[in-house]
């Protein structure tokens, strides 16, 4: 197996301006194979975000969860090399973000070669979870810069959370788990409002629930720079590539219109 060097030599540039679109890729679930990263580059996501199956994916829905269960962890440094690789040889590759929950037998608190490679990392935890710092503190030693995750409601802390960010800013769009939803909540206008009056200066993307291009578009229209989608991308990439590609490029052209 490689083991990501080539990974290691991507020449990174800063991100670009907005919009941004961040998609999910589950790591080592063999339904959504590693091929799948060229319908991403190629219909324009800027953020490949990895997810790392956990024990206990309390903010996820069906999809998402489904998905962790099939993936074996144990072999998560291969499967993070093939990602990260493949990515490597794209002309221009999107970003590589690890998002991750935080938890005891988590690889990041005693292998420091999972940071090879990443651009940033979002770990979902309770507010103050000491083994989310403690992945934070490790992933920012190896320079790999914070993707703060705020829940809702937003508190002091998740202000600060934000003022801090080091690559971009995952709000919770809707209250309950992740899955696609019929509508996109005006009130994020105002929660994206006090964000920036706080002091943040971090892209801001929604997610939780969208799953079109015309959502994405009202996400712009309430003040975000950019969307996060996950349980849609993960239905589509079990269909297969033409419906992978068909959701992309929709999301895509929803940003950008």
């Amino acid at each position: 197996m490689d083991t990501g060097v080539k990974a290691d030599a991507i020449e990174r540039s800063a991100l670009p301006t907005t919009p941004l679109l961040s998609c999910y890729f589950p790591l080592g679930d063999e339904r959504v194979p590693v091929e799948l990263l060229d319908v991403y580059a190629g219909e324009g996501v800027d953020i490949i975000e990895i997810g790392m199956a956990s024990p206990d994916p309390y903010l996820d829905g069906a999809d998402v969860r489904a998905s962790m269960a099939r993936a074996d962890r144990a072999h998560w440094r291969a499967d993070l090399d093939a990602v990260l690789n493949r990515l490597a040889g794209y002309r221009n590759p999107p970003r590589a973000l690890l998002m991750t929950y935080a938890d005891a037998a988590h690889p990041g608190l005693a292998a420091p070669d999972l940071w090879r490679g990443l651009d940033s990392l979002l770990v979902v935890a309770e507010p103050g979870d000491a083994m989310a710092k403690r992945l934070e503190q490790q992933a920012e030693a190896h320079g790999v810069p914070i993707s703060p995750f705020l829940a809702l409601p937003l508190g002091d802390d998740a202000l600060a959370r934000a003022r801090a960010a080091g690559f971009y800013i995952m709000l919770q769009a809707h209250d309950g788990p992740t899955g696609p939803r019929a509508t996109l909540d005006p009130a994020n206008q105002g929660r994206i409002a006090r964000l920036r009056e706080a002091g943040a200066t971090a892209p801001i993307l929604l997610g939780f629930g969208i799953s079109s291009g015309a959502q994405a578009r009202a996400a712009m229209a309430l003040g975000a720079d950019g969307v996060i989608v996950g349980s849609k991308v993960l239905q589509k990439a079990l269909e297969g590539r033409a419906a992978l590609s068909t959701l992309l490029s929709d999301l895509r052209s929803g940003l950008d219109a």
